[in-house]
Protein backbone atom coordinates (compact mmCIF):
# COMPACT_ATOMS: atom_id res chain seq x y z
CA UNK A 1 0.00 0.00 0.00
CA UNK A 2 1.31 3.35 -0.90
CA UNK A 3 1.47 6.47 0.87
CA UNK A 4 -1.54 7.96 -1.68
CA UNK A 5 -3.88 4.81 -0.68
CA UNK A 6 -3.67 5.42 2.79
CA UNK A 7 -4.02 9.09 2.67
CA UNK A 8 -7.18 8.54 0.30
CA UNK A 9 -8.75 5.79 3.21
CA UNK A 10 -8.30 8.33 6.05
CA UNK A 11 -10.03 11.04 4.27
CA UNK A 12 -13.35 8.98 4.24
CA UNK A 13 -12.62 7.93 7.84
CA UNK A 14 -14.40 9.40 10.73
CA UNK A 15 -11.98 10.77 13.76
CA UNK A 16 -13.54 10.72 17.34
CA UNK A 17 -11.63 11.80 20.37
CA UNK A 18 -10.41 8.17 21.01
CA UNK A 19 -9.96 5.95 18.56
CA UNK A 20 -9.96 2.35 19.19
CA UNK A 21 -8.46 0.80 16.28
CA UNK A 22 -8.64 -2.40 14.03
CA UNK A 23 -5.30 -3.89 15.59
CA UNK A 24 -2.98 -6.29 12.82
CA UNK A 25 -2.62 -8.53 15.66
CA UNK A 26 -4.70 -9.82 18.80
CA UNK A 27 -5.24 -6.61 21.21
CA UNK A 28 -5.45 -9.74 23.83
CA UNK A 29 -2.02 -10.95 23.35
CA UNK A 30 -0.49 -10.85 26.70
CA UNK A 31 2.33 -8.78 27.44
CA UNK A 32 2.50 -6.82 23.73
CA UNK A 33 3.79 -3.50 24.37
CA UNK A 34 1.07 -0.33 24.20
CA UNK A 35 1.95 2.78 23.03
CA UNK A 36 -0.26 5.60 22.54
CA UNK A 37 -0.48 8.39 20.18
CA UNK A 38 -2.01 11.86 20.55
CA UNK A 39 -2.69 13.93 17.30
CA UNK A 40 -2.53 17.48 16.74
CA UNK A 41 -5.99 17.28 14.88
CA UNK A 42 -8.59 14.61 13.35
CA UNK A 43 -7.01 11.98 10.67
CA UNK A 44 -7.61 12.68 7.31
CA UNK A 45 -6.35 16.11 7.40
CA UNK A 46 -4.46 15.16 3.97
CA UNK A 47 -1.50 16.66 6.13
CA UNK A 48 0.44 16.50 9.10
CA UNK A 49 -1.76 14.09 10.94
CA UNK A 50 -1.84 11.83 8.29
CA UNK A 51 1.50 11.76 8.08
CA UNK A 52 1.82 10.98 11.81
CA UNK A 53 -0.69 7.99 11.43
CA UNK A 54 1.02 6.30 8.46
CA UNK A 55 4.41 6.49 10.91
CA UNK A 56 2.76 4.37 12.98
CA UNK A 57 1.05 2.26 10.53
CA UNK A 58 4.30 1.74 8.92
CA UNK A 59 5.72 0.08 12.30
CA UNK A 60 2.86 -1.69 12.99
CA UNK A 61 2.92 -3.79 9.78
CA UNK A 62 6.03 -4.90 11.06
CA UNK A 63 6.25 -4.27 14.74
CA UNK A 64 3.95 -6.20 17.81
CA UNK A 65 2.07 -4.01 19.47
CA UNK A 66 -0.95 -2.03 20.49
CA UNK A 67 -2.01 1.07 19.82
CA UNK A 68 -4.81 3.67 20.96
CA UNK A 69 -5.24 6.64 19.14
CA UNK A 70 -6.41 10.13 20.39
CA UNK A 71 -7.24 13.14 18.58
CA UNK A 72 -7.02 15.26 22.26
CA UNK A 73 -6.29 15.46 25.42
CA UNK A 74 -8.31 15.34 27.73
CA UNK A 75 -6.49 15.91 31.16
CA UNK A 76 -8.19 13.68 33.74
CA UNK A 77 -9.17 11.34 31.74
CA UNK A 78 -5.50 10.60 30.24
CA UNK A 79 -4.23 10.85 33.78
CA UNK A 80 -5.99 7.87 34.18
CA UNK A 81 -5.31 5.76 31.32
CA UNK A 82 -1.60 6.48 32.40
CA UNK A 83 -2.37 5.50 35.78
CA UNK A 84 -3.57 2.11 34.32
CA UNK A 85 -7.45 3.00 35.95
CA UNK A 86 -8.95 4.06 33.13
CA UNK A 87 -10.88 1.24 30.65
CA UNK A 88 -7.37 1.24 28.26
CA UNK A 89 -4.31 0.00 29.07
CA UNK A 90 -1.65 1.46 30.76
CA UNK A 91 1.16 2.68 27.68
CA UNK A 92 4.71 2.12 28.17
CA UNK A 93 5.33 4.33 24.93
CA UNK A 94 3.00 7.92 24.37
CA UNK A 95 3.24 9.98 21.32
CA UNK A 96 2.50 13.36 21.34
CA UNK A 97 1.95 14.89 17.98
CA UNK A 98 1.83 19.02 17.97
CA UNK A 99 2.88 22.34 19.21
CA UNK A 100 -0.29 22.69 21.41
CA UNK A 101 0.77 19.42 23.51
CA UNK A 102 4.04 20.58 25.11
CA UNK A 103 2.67 21.65 28.26
CA UNK A 104 0.36 18.19 29.05
CA UNK A 105 3.53 15.95 27.76
CA UNK A 106 5.89 18.06 30.74
CA UNK A 107 3.14 17.67 33.18
CA UNK A 108 2.44 13.96 32.25
CA UNK A 109 5.90 13.04 31.57
CA UNK A 110 6.68 14.33 35.13
CA UNK A 111 3.85 12.32 36.60
CA UNK A 112 5.21 9.19 35.15
CA UNK A 113 9.17 9.09 34.46
CA UNK A 114 8.74 5.42 34.18
CA UNK A 115 6.96 6.38 30.76
CA UNK A 116 8.79 6.71 28.01
CA UNK A 117 7.55 10.33 25.79
CA UNK A 118 7.78 11.08 22.17
CA UNK A 119 7.36 14.85 21.87
CA UNK A 120 6.78 15.76 17.99
CA UNK A 121 7.34 19.48 17.19
CA UNK A 122 7.36 20.41 20.97
CA UNK A 123 10.61 22.65 21.35
CA UNK A 124 12.82 22.59 24.92
CA UNK A 125 10.89 19.60 27.01
CA UNK A 126 13.37 16.70 26.41
CA UNK A 127 14.41 14.75 29.74
CA UNK A 128 15.88 11.81 30.63
CA UNK A 129 11.95 9.98 29.60
CA UNK A 130 10.73 12.60 26.81
CA UNK A 131 12.33 12.36 23.32
CA UNK A 132 11.49 16.58 22.49
CA UNK A 133 11.72 16.55 18.64
CA UNK A 134 11.45 20.17 16.84
CA UNK A 135 11.08 19.82 13.15
CA UNK A 136 12.65 22.63 11.34
CA UNK A 137 11.04 23.51 8.42
CA UNK A 138 12.86 26.74 7.74
CA UNK A 139 15.07 25.48 5.16
CA UNK A 140 12.36 23.70 2.81
CA UNK A 141 10.52 26.68 3.39
CA UNK A 142 13.99 28.78 2.10
CA UNK A 143 13.53 26.64 -0.91
CA UNK A 144 9.69 26.63 -1.89
CA UNK A 145 10.20 30.58 -1.72
CA UNK A 146 13.16 29.90 -4.13
CA UNK A 147 10.64 28.24 -5.82
CA UNK A 148 8.09 30.66 -5.61
CA UNK A 149 10.01 33.42 -6.32
CA UNK A 150 11.23 32.03 -9.82
CA UNK A 151 8.29 30.72 -11.19
CA UNK A 152 5.68 33.17 -10.86
CA UNK A 153 4.34 35.34 -13.95
CA UNK A 154 3.01 37.94 -11.97
CA UNK A 155 5.68 38.55 -9.48
CA UNK A 156 3.10 38.42 -6.44
CA UNK A 157 3.62 35.33 -4.21
CA UNK A 158 1.84 34.16 -1.19
CA UNK A 159 1.86 31.84 2.27
CA UNK A 160 -1.37 31.24 3.96
CA UNK A 161 -0.51 29.83 7.37
CA UNK A 162 -2.90 27.91 10.32
CA UNK A 163 -2.03 30.18 13.04
CA UNK A 164 0.79 31.89 14.55
CA UNK A 165 2.94 29.57 16.52
CA UNK A 166 7.02 28.51 16.81
CA UNK A 167 6.59 25.95 14.11
CA UNK A 168 5.02 28.23 11.75
CA UNK A 169 7.35 30.59 12.60
CA UNK A 170 10.01 28.82 10.86
CA UNK A 171 7.84 28.11 7.57
CA UNK A 172 6.49 32.21 7.12
CA UNK A 173 10.90 33.62 7.64
CA UNK A 174 12.09 30.99 5.60
CA UNK A 175 9.46 31.42 3.03
CA UNK A 176 10.02 35.09 3.05
CA UNK A 177 13.72 34.37 3.32
CA UNK A 178 13.89 32.39 0.19
CA UNK A 179 11.57 34.80 -2.17
CA UNK A 180 14.05 37.90 -1.40
CA UNK A 181 17.06 35.43 -2.05
CA UNK A 182 15.92 34.88 -5.44
CA UNK A 183 14.42 37.78 -6.57
CA UNK A 184 14.14 40.74 -4.05
CA UNK A 185 11.46 42.65 -6.26
CA UNK A 186 8.96 40.05 -5.66
CA UNK A 187 5.78 41.12 -3.69
CA UNK A 188 5.04 39.00 -0.94
CA UNK A 189 1.44 38.25 0.57
CA UNK A 190 1.21 36.74 4.21
CA UNK A 191 -2.33 35.55 5.69
CA UNK A 192 -3.36 33.42 8.67
CA UNK A 193 -6.20 31.02 8.97
CA UNK A 194 -7.10 31.98 12.54
CA UNK A 195 -5.91 32.06 16.05
CA UNK A 196 -6.59 28.42 17.27
CA UNK A 197 -5.41 25.50 16.54
CA UNK A 198 -9.09 24.85 14.86
CA UNK A 199 -7.54 26.94 11.83
CA UNK A 200 -6.13 24.05 10.40
CA UNK A 201 -9.01 22.67 9.90
CA UNK A 202 -11.57 25.40 7.85
CA UNK A 203 -10.97 24.76 4.38
CA UNK A 204 -13.96 26.95 3.86
CA UNK A 205 -11.74 30.08 5.02
CA UNK A 206 -8.36 28.58 3.25
CA UNK A 207 -10.75 29.11 -0.35
CA UNK A 208 -11.24 32.52 0.58
CA UNK A 209 -8.39 33.56 1.78
CA UNK A 210 -6.94 31.90 -1.59
CA UNK A 211 -9.35 33.78 -3.49
CA UNK A 212 -8.43 37.22 -2.07
CA UNK A 213 -4.81 36.58 -2.92
CA UNK A 214 -5.58 35.48 -6.10
CA UNK A 215 -7.65 38.00 -7.60
CA UNK A 216 -4.93 40.36 -6.00
CA UNK A 217 -2.54 39.12 -8.91
CA UNK A 218 -0.78 36.78 -6.73
CA UNK A 219 -0.31 33.54 -8.74
CA UNK A 220 1.59 31.06 -6.26
CA UNK A 221 0.65 30.48 -2.61
CA UNK A 222 2.75 28.53 -0.13
CA UNK A 223 -0.18 26.70 2.19
CA UNK A 224 1.09 25.97 5.69
CA UNK A 225 -2.56 25.49 7.31
CA UNK A 226 -2.91 21.25 7.15
CA UNK A 227 -6.17 20.48 6.03
CA UNK A 228 -7.26 24.09 5.73
CA UNK A 229 -4.44 23.75 2.68
CA UNK A 230 -7.27 21.99 0.30
CA UNK A 231 -9.48 25.21 0.29
CA UNK A 232 -6.40 27.11 -1.11
CA UNK A 233 -6.11 24.38 -3.70
CA UNK A 234 -9.46 24.22 -4.62
CA UNK A 235 -9.27 28.06 -5.26
CA UNK A 236 -6.31 27.19 -7.27
CA UNK A 237 -8.31 25.28 -9.60
CA UNK A 238 -11.08 27.33 -9.82
CA UNK A 239 -9.06 29.24 -12.65
CA UNK A 240 -6.04 29.19 -14.96
CA UNK A 241 -2.64 30.51 -13.38
CA UNK A 242 -3.21 29.87 -10.26
CA UNK A 243 -0.76 27.96 -8.45
CA UNK A 244 -0.18 26.06 -4.76
CA UNK A 245 2.93 24.67 -3.03
CA UNK A 246 1.78 22.28 -0.98
CA UNK A 247 3.05 21.04 2.81
CA UNK A 248 3.82 18.04 5.25
CA UNK A 249 2.95 15.41 2.47
CA UNK A 250 2.84 14.92 -1.13
CA UNK A 251 0.03 16.88 -2.66
CA UNK A 252 0.53 16.34 -5.80
CA UNK A 253 -2.65 14.04 -6.03
CA UNK A 254 -4.86 16.87 -4.78
CA UNK A 255 -4.35 18.92 -7.31
CA UNK A 256 -2.16 17.39 -10.25
CA UNK A 257 -2.58 20.79 -12.61
CA UNK A 258 -2.00 23.39 -9.72
CA UNK A 259 0.28 21.57 -7.07
CA UNK A 260 3.95 22.44 -8.42
CA UNK A 261 5.50 20.78 -5.66
CA UNK A 262 5.25 20.03 -2.16
CA UNK A 263 7.58 20.77 1.49
CA UNK A 264 7.34 17.44 3.07
CA UNK A 265 7.82 17.22 6.54
CA UNK A 266 8.32 13.80 7.41
CA UNK A 267 6.60 13.12 10.66
CA UNK A 268 6.12 9.89 9.59
CA UNK A 269 9.76 9.17 9.61
CA UNK A 270 9.81 9.96 13.45
CA UNK A 271 6.86 8.20 14.74
CA UNK A 272 8.78 5.44 12.85
CA UNK A 273 11.80 5.15 14.04
CA UNK A 274 10.74 6.69 17.64
CA UNK A 275 8.05 3.66 17.91
CA UNK A 276 11.41 1.54 16.92
CA UNK A 277 13.98 2.54 18.77
CA UNK A 278 11.45 2.44 22.13
CA UNK A 279 10.39 -1.42 20.77
CA UNK A 280 14.17 -2.21 20.19
CA UNK A 281 15.03 -0.73 24.25
CA UNK A 282 17.24 1.99 22.47
CA UNK A 283 15.10 5.00 23.46
CA UNK A 284 16.87 8.40 24.53
CA UNK A 285 15.44 11.18 25.69
CA UNK A 286 16.68 14.71 25.29
CA UNK A 287 16.02 17.76 22.57
CA UNK A 288 16.48 16.50 19.29
CA UNK A 289 16.03 19.21 16.07
CA UNK A 290 16.38 17.79 12.27
CA UNK A 291 15.48 19.58 9.03
CA UNK A 292 17.22 19.24 5.59
CA UNK A 293 20.46 18.14 7.31
CA UNK A 294 18.99 14.91 8.47
CA UNK A 295 16.49 14.01 5.64
CA UNK A 296 13.51 15.21 7.63
CA UNK A 297 12.57 18.06 5.53
CA UNK A 298 12.67 18.13 1.75
CA UNK A 299 10.66 19.38 -1.74
CA UNK A 300 9.15 16.97 -3.75
CA UNK A 301 7.77 17.63 -7.28
CA UNK A 302 5.13 17.00 -8.80
CA UNK A 303 5.92 15.59 -12.47
CA UNK A 304 4.61 18.31 -14.67
CA UNK A 305 6.63 20.49 -13.16
CA UNK A 306 9.72 18.35 -12.05
CA UNK A 307 11.82 21.15 -14.61
CA UNK A 308 11.99 23.18 -11.07
CA UNK A 309 14.01 20.98 -9.87
CA UNK A 310 17.54 22.48 -11.42
CA UNK A 311 16.58 25.36 -9.27
CA UNK A 312 16.20 23.52 -5.91
CA UNK A 313 19.21 21.49 -6.12
CA UNK A 314 20.82 24.70 -7.58
CA UNK A 315 19.67 26.87 -3.87
CA UNK A 316 20.09 23.92 -1.60
CA UNK A 317 23.67 24.52 -0.07
CA UNK A 318 22.04 27.95 -0.13
CA UNK A 319 19.37 26.68 2.00
CA UNK A 320 21.26 24.59 4.22
CA UNK A 321 23.19 27.24 5.53
CA UNK A 322 20.16 29.42 6.12
CA UNK A 323 18.43 27.15 8.42
CA UNK A 324 22.12 26.19 10.30
CA UNK A 325 21.70 30.19 10.56
CA UNK A 326 18.38 30.58 11.67
CA UNK A 327 18.89 27.33 14.61
CA UNK A 328 21.65 29.17 16.02
CA UNK A 329 19.75 32.10 16.62
CA UNK A 330 17.19 29.89 17.93
CA UNK A 331 19.85 28.81 20.96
Amino acid sequence: MNDNQIISILAVATAVVIVITLFMINPNTPNLPVIYIVYGSEKGDLSYTDCAYLGLFTAQESMPFIKQEFTSIDPDRFSGFLNGSGELKKPGFVITVGFQYAGDTLHFSQEHPETRFLAVDEAGIGSNNTKAYEVSSYGESYLAGVLAASATKTKRVGIILGMPSRPLEGFRLGYEAGVRAADPSVVLEEEYIGNTVSSFSDPKKGVEIADAMYRNGTDIIFTVAGYSGTGVIKAAKADSGRYVIGVDSDQTYLGPSVVIASAVKRVDRIVYSGTNEYLEGRFSGGNVTGGLNEGVTGIVFNPKFEAYNATINAWEKEARQAEEWYLALQK
